[in-house]
């Protein structure tokens, strides 16, 4: 049975499969370890509520991993039903910054599901780059950006900032960066000149 055949999960289920991803996520960035008898108690539920979702810790964290690249993607539509183009795309790039910082928060848990497979850059970052491709071409039609700029070679200037900037010291570095970024992005016509 492939992912979209999977039958629709009860209420209550989805409930707990929620509380479950929330509670993991948070234990990872507190202390970058989510072992499962932490998470269910953290989330309210039974291990074996646990198991039932997650059958041991690579399939929770891999589930962590794949709902945080998931809501990265989302947010840039719903980041363009409330703000312009160009402002969208800002606020997605710290929204991409702090998915980095999980990503990094889960470490080990992260790397084990390189090295398994399961996760593979190529695929994370061509997610992530149609969800950019979208706010891009949100920003190439409003006439804000440049009609040349492509979803993925943001994400990979994105990828650049956030390995160079890593620690929280950073922080205010990569959010001038990320600034940067966005005014080589904007179209010239936009472009005040002296």
């Amino acid at each position: 049975m492939s992912a979209s055949e999977k039958p629709a999960l009860r209420a209550d289920a989805a409930r707990n499969r929620t509380k479950i991803l929330a509670a993991a996520r948070r234990l990872y960035e507190e202390s970058g370890e989510a072992g499962p008898e932490q998470v269910a108690r953290a989330a309210g539920v039974g291990v074996g509520t646990l198991y039932r979702h997650f059958p041991n810790r690579e399939a929770l964290a891999a589930a962590v991993y794949e709902d945080e690249l998931e809501q990265v993607a989302v947010a840039a539509s719903e980041l363009l039903r409330t703000h312009p183009p160009v402002e969208a795309l800002r606020l997605w790039m710290d929204r991409f910054a702090r998915r980095f910082d999980m990503k990094r928060a889960m470490g080990d848990a992260v790397w084990s599901l390189v090295r398994g497979g399961t996760v593979t850059a190529d695929r994370s970052r061509a997610r992530l780059a149609e969800a950019t491709q979208v706010l891009v071409e949100a920003g190439i039609e409003s006439g804000e950006l440049r009609t040349d700029i492509r979803g993925e070679d943001i994400v990979v200037a994105l990828v650049g900032i956030c390995v160079t900037c890593p620690d929280a010291s950073q922080r205010e570095q990569a959010s001038r960066l990320m600034d940067l970024l966005l005014a080589g992005l904007i179209a010239p016509s936009r472009v005040f000149r002296l």
